[in-house]
């Protein structure tokens, strides 16, 4: 059992993580649109700071490049939009966002480390606090998906912190030594954002997975695993108004376990449980994907048959009960036989009218004896 308990938490875990990855990548597509403006912004900017000292073809190609990367990302962004994926269908367009998000990181990264080259320290300071910014935006804008955060900066970043820690001359060894530290900083701050994004995530699904249990709770009979009486009625008049609009008959049935008490008073309350649950599992057997079954209470059930005559319904009835008579129950390695009798009542919409014709139907049935089937159709 504990090993059913750990594959089963395991599996739910399993699942968990994925949702949160999809969550992840829906957040990172409908926060990431305006960075496409951003980039393209900085480089005008870099640009124009550099216009005087840098080749005008270098940073024309350079420039030139960065707007065909965020024209490819804009078309990724506007696609997801027209399309709108849902749910896990999201997860199919993580390799065309990282791929959109990485290639222009490199043309940052490569391409300004070409301009610094052909550049004075001056110049390649300023163009340096550039990279310094756009890999800070990165990881705060990419945080939730911590490889794309961790990938983008280092795509920006490292190449020129590279090149200056390889030229040697001290002013631009300690720029790369800062630049180091800092991407070490950014690192910290990504794990951080990521496990808190990741925890904030987890938590929702797991408040919502635990509405949805107290929900199903609430509207579960927790011996049977049948709708509880507020359920039926509930999920009852569902159907019922969908058959009226429809013009289509309904039937209900009621069930009693004949001579309940004696089995109590005979083998115990739980025997009288084990007996309701083999009831209710028959009763599940029995039905159609349509038709609502719910316990009333007591050794009392009910059956909503959309979509069926009286005829029919009464049919099925008696093959229930045949059935049921025929199959006894086994608590503790005693077989218990036990009977049913049903009224079935057809014609209206009323589920409260119907019932009691039902209940009607159903008090003649063990008048006559029990272990029968009485019908009547009541105008509703």
């Amino acid at each position: 059992m504990k090993d059913d308990d750990s594959i089963f938490a395991h599996d739910e875990s399993l699942g968990l993580a994925v949702r949160v990855r999809a969550d992840k990548l829906h957040l990172l597509y409908h926060q990431s649109y305006p960075a496409l403006y951003v980039s393209v912004l900085m480089a005008l900017l870099l640009c124009q700071a550099l216009w005087g000292q840098a080749q005008h073809g270098l940073l024309i190609g350079w420039l030139a490049a960065i707007c065909i990367a965020s024209v490819i990302r804009y078309f990724l962004f506007r696609e997801h939009r027209r399309r709108k994926p849902t749910s896990l269908q999201i997860l199919d367009w993580e390799l065309p966002y990282a791929i959109t998000l990485f290639i222009p990181s490199l043309v940052w990264g490569l391409g300004v480390l070409w301009i610094m080259i052909e550049s004075a320290l001056l110049y390649q300071v300023v163009a340096f606090c550039f990279l310094l910014g756009m890999a800070g935006g990165a990881v705060s804008l990419y945080s939730a998906r911590r490889y794309m955060a961790v990938g983008a900066m280092a795509s920006v970043l490292l190449p020129a912190t590279v090149w200056m820690l390889l030229r040697g001359h001290a002013m631009e060894v300690s720029l790369g030594v800062a630049s180091l530290i800092f991407m070490v900083v950014l690192l910290l701050t990504s794990t951080v954002l990521t496990r808190a994004l990741g925890g904030n995530f987890r938590l929702a699904h797991r408040l919502a997975a635990a509405k949805q249990r107290a929900e199903r709770l609430a509207q579960t009979d927790m011996l049977t695993g049948l709708d509880n009486r507020r359920a039926f009625f509930d999920h009852g008049q569902v159907l019922a108004n969908y058959c009226e609009r429809s013009r289509l008959p309904l039937c209900v049935v009621m069930i009693d376990a004949d001579h309940f008490k004696q089995i109590n008073d005979r083998y115990g309350h739980a025997a009288g449980d084990d007996v309701l649950c083999h009831l209710a599992d028959k009763l599940k057997l029995s039905l159609r994907k349509s038709d609502v079954c719910g316990r009333m209470g007591g050794e009392e059930f009910a059956m909503l048959l959309p979509n069926t005559q009286l005829a029919e319904a009464k049919a099925l009835a008696e093959r229930f009960c045949q059935s049921y008579a025929a199959t006894p129950a086994h608590c503790d390695g005693v077989e218990i036989a036990n009977t049913v009798s049903i009224g079935v009542a057809c014609d209206g919409y009323d589920i409260d009218h119907l019932l009691h014709c039902a209940d009607e139907a159903l008090y003649q049935a063990k008048a006559a004896g029990r272990n029968r089937v009485v019908s009547q159709a009541c105008a509703g």
